[in-house]
């Protein structure tokens, strides 16, 4: 296999002389950084954390100033959760409910029953395009994995399959997570696949989806790249390229001012003569608060 940055967390490969893309990530900083930030007890930490980890995987197809947004909506306890990446690898995102309001301590991390009935949205941000464009499935699995191969092979047409994978120590901490995507390639001139493509396919995704933990793995001390070689090492992987994946946002305390000042005016006369002060804003995605003394909103109102 070839080797790329070796400190990047996320490698790219092609797979069977290049009929598969993939994408493998070790996500253990980006997850631990985000539970901290959002403060999340276990539960809440696997849904988002996984849900993290695949968007940072998902910019294995993003290039430029490209941005991709993953979004669940349901009825069940979890509510919703978005989650957005841009093409330089910066994730992130929030819960709609945070904690989940469940009446007693689940058994499991299966998450099916929490999710409900809902919908999961795809929205792709092209590089200079005016409009979004979003691809939309009923939640199926109630499976971040599952439902979202379920959205790429049907609404997109690009057979696809995902292995999400948060580990956690017995006091909740994290103790490794990473991820595995892989995806069909479109056909040229759209033949028809043969019967060797179609068995590939299926070995492919038995390979993904019986290989072993991956936030194990990676907590024993596996790499990326051994990773790749051990579950794919029958198809040929190649790694082409690598990419760093982190949790950031891109919120600034000069965003929450322009927000504050583009309230209608009698909201900025509410605030601005009730307070209380400070006036504290809060970032959705990453949690970060910024404050402002009466004389800042006052500045920013003009008064």
């Amino acid at each position: 296999m070839n080797t790329y940055d070796n400190d990047a967390n996320m490698k790219i490969f092609l797979l069977n002389k290049g009929r598969y893309r993939g994408a493998a990530l070790d996500a253990t900083r980006m997850v631990t950084e985000m539970q901290k930030a959002h403060n999340t007890g276990i539960l809440e930490t696997y849904a988002l954390g996984e849900t993290y980890i695949a968007a940072g995987l998902l910019t294995s197809m993003l290039k430029g100033n490209d941005r991709l947004g993953i979004v669940f909506e349901c009825g069940g306890p979890i509510k919703g959760i978005s989650v957005e990446v841009n093409a330089e690898g910066n994730v992130r995102g929030y819960l709609k409910n945070n904690p989940f309001p469940l009446d007693g301590v689940p058994e499991s991390l299966d998450l099916s029953m929490l999710f409900g009935p809902g919908f999961l949205s795809v929205i792709r941000y092209p590089e200079g395009s005016r409009q979004p464009f979003t691809g939309q499935v009923m939640i199926t699995f109630g499976s971040i994995a599952k439902d979202l191969a379920y959205y790429f092979t049907t609404s997109e047409n690009l057979p696809s399959a995902f292995n999400l994978s948060v580990k956690f120590n017995k006091d909740g901490s994290i103790l490794g997570a990473g991820g595995v995507f892989i995806q069909k390639m479109p056909e040229e001139g759209g033949k028809i696949d043969s019967r060797a493509d179609e068995d590939a396919a299926a070995g492919l995704e038995e390979a993904l989806t019986s290989m072993p933990s991956i936030g194990r793995m990676l907590a024993e001390g596996k790499s990326i790249s051994e990773i790749i070689g051990d579950t794919f090492g029958d198809y040929f992987p190649n790694v082409i390229g690598s990419r760093q994946i982190d949790f950031k946002c891109s919120c600034s305390r000069d965003q929450f001012s322009s927000y504050l000042k583009g309230l209608a005016e009698n909201d900025k006369r509410d605030i601005y003569e009730k307070g209380p002060y400070p006036v504290v804003t809060v970032c959705h995605n990453c949690n970060t608060s910024y404050e402002f003394t009466k004389k800042q909103v006052k500045d920013i109102f003009e008064y």
